[in-house]
């Protein structure tokens, strides 16, 4: 999906990258037209599948997708390819009508342990977890501090798609969150960075609602280009996430790595690069899993977090008033980032000798 702006759009261009940073040259073959989601354009050339009778392809799509995926792209006999599906999942356990899907495979990848865990427990060949690559153009580096916009209002963001689901993502307690540490008139703003909220009326009403009640919030829906996301994220000074799942959460892994302090949901896939060394983890309570958006059905013993908005309240207090442990936690993640989500381990996985039956 390299010409899509959503999660796994992110996570195929960090794949390319990764491939190139260990000195493979991969093709980049789009599939977001196949599946009506072209919303940007590609920064990477791309290029038609090659109708060779082998090879490896690494396929990122949402799994129901993958047999029509593989169709669309022409193997009709694709037996003879070594197949990864690089899955994206952020429950406890994976629905069963995807045990399906898994016979066009040779092998999965899972972005974190989290997701490998509830892969293992359903599906029979193997799953490896490969964690996404941050490119050297999103690390600190290349980042201007935030102090350098000349106020002294500190900016909180928070980020969610509605396809989604706004209800995994919970921009409502972040905002709730905010509200309640600063009731006052303290230099702050929260911007809740959205895509797709008109799409979901009902929580739109109540996003809308909240943010009407107070002029330090402001409310962003549309699908921003890479400059402007770059843009946003350098004008924020911590991003908060209130999840109750995370797959990934590539988005805390860009922020850390620019150098911008997190605070996030203490479980899930974001603990395979969060720590308490590098970030705010909130505590939580789990419960089973109740999207009233349909986008993740409840399923058996299928689990997910609630967050603790009382302790997010007094995290964000603290981090108002403490700069210094912002710069702590933020030089932290800038050092850990680079260390935990490197290519090599992309390397590594393309040599793991998957067998299919």
């Amino acid at each position: 999906m390299f010409q899509t702006a959503n999660g796994i759009g992110r996570a195929a261009l960090s794949c390319y990258h990764a491939l190139r940073a260990e000195g493979f040259d991969p093709l980049a073959v789009d599939l977001s037209a196949l599946f009506n989601q072209i919303d940007m354009t590609s920064q990477v050339s791309l290029t038609e599948m090659p109708s060779h009778d082998n090879g490896t392809l690494i396929l990122f799509a949402n799994a129901p997708e993958t047999e029509r995926a593989l169709l669309g792209l022409g193997l009709r006999r694709w037996h003879r390819w070594r197949i990864i599906g690089a899955w994206a999942w952020e429950l406890t356990a994976p629905p069963d009508d995807w045990v399906r899907q898994t016979r066009f495979l040779s092998e999965i990848w899972a972005p974190s342990q989290f997701v490998q865990k509830a892969f293992q427990q359903r599906f029979s060949l193997p799953v490896q977890n490969v964690p996404h690559y941050l490119p050297a153009h999103r690390h600190a580096t290349a980042w201007p501090s935030p102090a350098r916009r000349g106020d002294k209002v500190l900016r909180f963001l928070t980020i969610g798609d509605g396809h989604s689901s706004f209800h995994r993502k919970n921009l409502l307690a972040t905002m709730k969150m905010f509200m309640k540490a600063f009731p006052d008139d303290e230099p702050v703003h929260l911007t809740v960075k959205c895509r797709n909220l008109s799409f979901y009326r009902q929580y739109e009403a109540e996003v809308m609602s909240l943010a009407s009640a107070d002029n330090r919030v402001s409310v962003i829906d549309r699908t921003f280009s890479e400059e402007e996301q770059t843009h946003l994220l350098w004008n924020s000074d911590i991003l908060v996430s209130s999840h109750r799942s995370e797959g990934f959460g590539i988005h805390l892994a860009e922020a850390m790595a620019a150098g911008r302090t997190t605070v996030a949901t203490g479980w899930s896939g974001n603990l395979e690069f969060m720590t308490k060394r590098n970030s705010v983890l909130l505590p939580y309570v789990l419960t089973p899993v109740n999207d009233p958006s349909g986008i993740y059905r409840s399923l058996p013993n299928a689990h997910w977090a609630d967050v603790d908005i009382d302790a997010g309240v007094r995290s964000l207090r603290d981090l108002f008033a403490s700069p210094r442990r912002r710069n702590e936690l933020a030089s932290n993640a800038q050092r850990d980032i680079p260390l935990s989500l490197r290519s090599r381990p992309y390397a590594v996985a393309l040599d793991f000798p998957a067998e299919r039956d």
